[in-house]
């Protein structure tokens, strides 16, 4: 797999199928839009596409549930690049996405040691999860997230647009 830029991410995000910057990212990993899946939980206006051995997942939403799009029905498109997800180690395929983090993080860093780089220039995290496993970042208009598994180290890092409250 040809790894985008972070760069490259950052600028798709937000963007839709039909747009320049989610071309870019589409043709460096060689897919296209009929390679997208339904959401894997069956959620209308959803679509996923993951390379589980290449430790990479983008994550869709139909523009109209983006925002009131008159005489659209769902699932029709175009699809908003929502989110990237790095993943970490995964027993399953004994592999991790090997391109470029955003940050400059990497997948042997330390809980504290995120903390302390990512918030020297972005501030405190928000925490998140039941046993605050998850520091999220404001990036600009993006969420930056790192998602920790234990002892085991990063489970996942994602850029993305933020959480809907």
């Amino acid at each position: 797999m040809n790894h985008p830029t972070i760069e490259d991410f950052v600028a798709a995000i937000g963007r839709d199928s039909e747009s320049q910057e989610l071309e870019t990212i589409f043709s460096s990993i060689g897919i296209q839009i009929q390679n997208l899946d339904d959401y894997r939980l069956g959620v209308s206006g959803h679509r996923i596409w993951a390379d589980d051995a290449e430790g990479l997942q983008l994550e869709f939403k139909d523009v109209g549930l983006l925002s009131e799009i008159p005489y659209h029905d769902i699932d029709d498109g175009p699809w908003i690049l929502t989110d990237v997800i790095f993943w970490g180690w995964r027993k399953e395929t004994g592999t991790r996405y090997e391109g470029p983090l955003p940050c400059d993080l990497n997948f042997l860093m330390s809980k504290d040691q995120i903390r302390s780089d990512v918030s020297a220039d972005l501030g405190a995290p928000m925490v998140f999860g039941l046993s605050g496993n998850v520091d999220a970042w404001t990036l600009g208009k993006l969420e930056l997230a790192v998602d920790y598994d234990g002892e085991v180290g990063i489970r996942c890092v994602s850029l993305g647009l933020p959480q809907e409250e």
